[in-house]
């Protein structure tokens, strides 16, 4: 069943309608981008809305959806009233105060819902990827991995951060990014420990951990992932807390099924943490979805209600900081199975030298 087939079944009855009208939840419905597009999704059938000119190339595209050349509301109204709809479920997190009003005008024969109903439901069917869907994230995650791996080589002592991150810019775009993970961190010594830090003119040197935490988007959808390597030589009480970041991640994502809660794998991480007596330093979530956005549900953190589905794609790892001295994170792009989840990251998590 395609997901608009999923979001019609989900709908209460006849009476009730779901209006979609943004970008990123017409990409998923759709299964392709449209420059502009609104579905109103409903149990009996599901319209989608496009303008003349996507017209003809999007009628042969769109699964499960009566695709109509867009003119104006008065074509929704009229729907409405020919299949007695009588409330609509809208997208709280999208929809602006100012769309609000403007449907609720034009579309007076029924009830404009603004709950979070529909958002939270249209969040749970991203969450689970189609085989389509997942072989995007995978294509995002292989660009990261080609980036970082030419990084490896290419990075020397006295580069400042700055320079390391435009470096590994030109590096994901040169594998094919369409876009980059806003907020990369590329932070060295002191500010590896800074969780919200841009990249400085702070020059790497011996004895620095250096925190990269960079994804990419390709073909719509994407993949990130966190390594931190060592310039040179370090302490061996620097190296056993890298030690423990690593093990921590890896029995998390050993963690991983489906059918599970998804706070199991913090669960499991924290506990390792705590054997090594360093939990105390450590951030309390262990991941979150990605797909159509860098960071999506279900979040990996203590108490979430989420449950691991097979097919959800997630970003997973933990990170441990030394306030004013240190931080170290590594993180994995991972795709959740039956039994298991698939690293979907192929660079070493084993500690690098530079």
């Amino acid at each position: 069943m395609s997901a608009v087939g999923y979001l019609s079944e989900w709908l209460s009855d006849e009476r009730t309608a779901a209006l979609i009208t943004s970008g990123l939840s017409l990409r998923h419905l759709c299964g392709f981008g449209l420059s502009h597009g609104l579905i109103l999704a409903a149990k009996e059938e599901s319209f989608l809305f496009v303008s003349e000119d996507e017209f003809e190339r999007v009628k042969a595209k769109a699964e499960g959806l009566s695709v109509r050349a867009y003119s104006d509301t008065k074509q929704l109204l009229d729907l409405l009233v020919k299949h007695n709809i009588r409330k609509i479920l809208v997208e709280s997190d999208k929809m602006t105060v100012r769309e609000l009003n403007f449907y609720t005008d034009e579309l007076h024969c029924a009830k404009l819902e603004t709950s979070d109903l529909l958002s939270q439901k249209l969040a749970m069917l991203r969450a689970v990827k189609s085989d389509m869907e997942l072989n995007a994230v995978k294509k995002a995650q292989l660009v990261c991995d080609k980036a970082y791996d030419k990084l490896l080589m290419s990075i020397r002592k006295g580069m400042s951060e700055r320079q390391i991150a435009a470096m590994l810019s030109g590096f994901l775009v040169e594998y094919g990014a369409d876009e980059l993970m806003p907020r990369m961190r590329i932070a060295s010594g002191e500010n590896s420990a800074k969780h919200h830090i841009k990249p400085t003119e702070r020059k790497i040197t011996d004895g620095d951990f250096l925190l990269m935490d960079f994804g990419a988007k390709v073909g719509g959808y994407c993949a990130s992932m966190a390594r931190t390597v060592v310039v040179g030589e370090i302490s061996p009480k620097r190296e056993n807390i890298y030690n423990a970041v690593f093990c921590a991640v890896t029995d998390g994502l050993k963690a991983i099924r489906a059918g599970i809660g998804a706070n199991v794998a913090q669960s499991v991480a924290m506990a390792t943490l705590n054997n090594w007596d360093i939990d105390r330093y450590a951030r309390s979530d262990f991941g979150h979805g990605t797909g159509l956005e860098f960071f999506e549900p279900p979040y990996l953190v203590q108490g979430s209600p989420s449950m691991l589905k097979t097919n959800m794609t997630l970003v997973c790892g933990c990170e441990v900081t030394a306030p004013s001295r240190y931080g170290v994170k590594i993180a994995d792009c991972v795709c959740v199975t039956e039994d298991g989840c698939i690293d979907l990251t192929t660079a070493t998590k084993s500690l690098v030298h530079i």
